[in-house]
């Protein structure tokens, strides 16, 4: 063998190792019930990218849903879904990776602090009355607390699996999935990026939570179309 042709076939080889590492896939687990909360949990907070404003964003992520547990759904019943987010920028995005936000609090209550919270939303969406509800999960993390975050590099992406109950709290909806079961709606996922910072009050037994949204484009690859019903119990 020649060895330009060994040459070519090294090259190939490293190609191929950057193109697999590129497209790695993690797996983070939100189906806990009962993650790990604060001790000092905040009396007031400002919003972050679900306040509404105008922001600029400099990186662009693809979210798919990749999967219900279900095709059909009793209001108030658990969904497990399961969701894949991928960084298609050019620029690395740093991902919180605990559902324990509990455990990103200072022993110091004095202190204040600063950590990631990360949304994902699964949003049912009436196509007739052009009308939505979401359900939320939460993740996070900090540079702070080792193991709590991840770079997510150009290219790569992440499974997340959740599991929540379908509730909402617009009299609408359980109006119209009482009128028209089985309610058939578009299922899609959503994803969004805060940087928080808490802040103490004078008696350090709660205080504030300052949100401050990370911009990203945000790309919803697919949805997925769902049966809804009402309540069992109505």
């Amino acid at each position: 063998m020649s060895r330009l042709r060994i040459g070519l076939l090294a090259v190939a080889a490293v190609l191929a190792a950057r193109t697999t590492v590129a497209q790695e896939i993690s797996y983070l687990d939100l189906t806990d019930p009962l993650p790990r909360e604060r001790i000092r949990s905040p009396r007031s907070g400002s919003s972050g990218c679900g306040g509404g404003a105008g922001f600029t964003a400099s990186s662009e992520i693809i979210i798919t849903l990749l999967s219900l547990d279900k095709h059909s759904y009793s209001m108030g019943e658990e969904v497990t879904f399961e969701v894949k987010i991928q960084n298609s920028s050019r620029e690395t995005i740093e991902i919180p990776w605990t559902p324990h936000l509990g455990d990103l609090e200072p022993a110091d209550s004095t202190k204040a602090y600063t950590y990631l919270q990360a949304v994902v939303a699964l949003k049912f969406t009436d196509p007739i009355a052009s009308r939505s509800f979401s359900v939320f999960a939460n993740f996070y993390g900090s540079p702070d607390v080792p193991g709590s975050t991840r770079e997510l590099l150009p290219g790569q992406s992440i499974l997340v699996h959740v599991r929540r109950k379908i509730d909402v709290y617009e009299e609408w909806w359980w109006r119209r999935v009482k009128e028209s079961p089985p309610l058939t709606v578009s299922a899609s996922a959503n994803f969004l990026l805060n940087r928080v910072t808490y802040s103490p009050n004078e008696t350090q037994s709660s205080g504030t939570d300052s949100s401050r949204c990370i911009p990203l484009r945000t790309k919803e690859a697919n949805q997925l179309e769902v049966a809804l019903w009402p309540r069992k119990s109505d």
